[in-house]
């Protein structure tokens, strides 16, 4: 075909070409690439958990204080709720006090006035020291307040004054009936019993206070060692779930370079390397490198010679670790003789001619002579020879 014939070929179906194809361009929004799901589990970086994952999903800590920290309980509503309460426990206080104004001066007159009562019942009234009290005494359980602590004494003093009054005694009234000099309009002894038992009752009221403190911050601590706990144990979890996948993604890259029909060699009963040294171990096996100075022993029928390499791979650890399992603890041999195991290499290999004793410490014992070290290794090799793998 000619230049020309091209060229012809190209002008008489150019266009429609072009127009075919243009039109596809268009349309390629409208293409499906669908290529089915994508399995997660095919990408090493692929993990089940992330530490992001863990640490955004745990539970907060619960701190009752916390909701009290811009609590101020002396302005705006909350000032009027305060109002509120010192009312509410005047109320109270002023019903309930002509009862036990009635019932003292019962108990009076029952006992000590011989019938008659006591001279004050009738203006008893707890509702004012109530009120006082009510009032000064915030809604925060976590701290006492100089406030409080105020609120606590003068209720107390008024409250006091009042028993005071219904029992006779009057603001002069002193010891063995000598007149005293009043304070703050209250008898002295009477003022000065308030005080310490005001004091008694705002000591107590401040160790409730730093109680409540401790038992929240213990509840706290003990809510963050759960917390760091579970934290703990998926972090470990999660470890142990990305060693898992990647000693898996290793082992299939490193299988991937045996697995086919060209190569590779199962070790399961034992075998002798060859020029193709690709294969796959499982645990428990000896790899014993002069494996050809132990066929020379048993050839000549010296079992010292042919027990000496076995010995020396048993001192040597050579060893492969783990399970006796394919399945469970695949452990791939490289073209250069290097195995794999857990993300590494063993300190030894397994060279050309390498012989691969499987159930090595079921086979061999340091305590066995070197006729029954030979005669095992003679048991493998006719063994190797009728599974083709010597």
């Amino acid at each position: 075909m000619s230049y020309s014939d091209i060229l012809n070929v190209v002008n008489q179906y150019g266009s429609g070409m072009q127009n075919l194809y243009a039109n596809k361009a268009n349309n390629l929004n409208n293409v499906n690439f669908n290529a089915g799901p994508v399995n997660p589990n095919s990408s090493g970086a692929f993990t089940p958990k992330t530490a992001r994952d863990i640490y955004s999903s745990s539970t907060n800590v619960n701190n009752p204080m916390a909701s009290f920290s811009d609590y101020k309980p002396y302005s705006g509503e909350n000032l009027m709720m305060q109002g509120m309460k010192g009312m509410q426990y005047a109320n109270i206080a002023g019903k309930i006090s002509p009862y036990l104004a009635s019932g003292a001066s019962d108990l009076y007159g029952a006992t000590i006035g011989k019938g008659t009562g006591l001279a004050g019942a009738q203006n008893f009234n707890l509702g004012p020291a109530a009120a006082v009290y009510g009032f000064t005494q915030n809604q925060n359980p976590y701290d006492y307040t100089q406030t409080e602590k105020l609120g606590t004494y003068a209720s107390t003093a008024m409250a006091a004054s009042q028993v005071a009054k219904l029992a006779g005694v009057g603001a002069t009234t002193g010891i063995g009936g000598a007149t005293v000099a009043p304070i703050l309009g209250m008898n002295p002894f009477v003022l000065l019993g308030s005080l310490i038992l005001g004091s008694i009752w705002s000591k107590k009221k401040k160790r409730k206070a730093k109680a409540n403190i401790k038992r929240v911050k213990a509840e706290i601590k003990e809510q963050q060692d759960d917390i760091y706990s579970s934290r703990e144990d998926q972090v470990k979890e999660m470890r142990q779930d990305m060693l898992s996948q990647q000693t898996t993604d290793l082992y299939n890259q490193r299988q991937g370079r045996y697995d086919n029909q060209y190569g590779g060699a199962y070790a399961e009963e034992g075998m002798k390397m060859d020029e193709n040294i690709v294969a796959e171990f499982t645990g428990n096996e000896l790899i014993v490198n002069d494996q050809d100075k132990v066929e020379k022993g048993l050839a000549s029928g010296n079992y010292a010679m042919a027990s000496a390499p076995i010995r020396k791979a048993m001192n040597n650890k050579q060893l492969t670790p783990g399970p006796e399992t394919h399945q469970g603890n695949p452990m791939p041999v490289d073209i250069e003789g290097n195995i794999y195991v857990g993300g590494g290499k063993l300190p030894f290999k397994a060279k050309k001619g390498s012989g691969i004793y499987d159930h090595a410490t079921d086979q061999f014992k340091s305590t066995m002579t070197d006729k029954e070290i030979a005669m095992v290794a003679q048991e493998n090799i006719n063994k190797w020879e009728s599974n083709g793998m010597a």
